[in-house]
């Protein structure tokens, strides 16, 4: 499997990181980081493990985190389209490709 994270996606990830280590400091984002990464490799292992989200995607909510990582399974490419965090606007990643 190869994982390949959308742009929009990748500057969600680092404002993620930043938010959390202005928030609540140096090591919760260390764990946050530690986590995002898991949750890479757990998709890796089993592309199927999200729920179904529209238009063929699936959600992977992180424990501990107000986020979800919304991917599509495209054959061996598992794309990361958003980390969404769970109060924003559902679907608003729809159009990413």
């Amino acid at each position: 499997m190869q994982l390949i994270v959308h742009p929009a996606a990748r500057r969600e990830l680092d404002a993620a990181l930043e938010w959390s280590k202005a928030t609540f400091g140096r090591r919760t984002a260390a764990r946050m980081q530690r986590r995002l990464e898991q949750a890479g490799r757990m998709l890796m292992r089993e592309p199927a493990i999200g729920t179904s989200a529209s238009r063929g995607a699936r959600k992977l909510p992180l424990s501990s985190f107000p986020f979800t990582l919304v991917y599509r399974v495209e054959g061996s490419v598992i794309h990361v389209l958003a980390l969404m965090h769970q109060s924003r606007e559902p679907g608003y990643w729809v159009d990413r490709t």
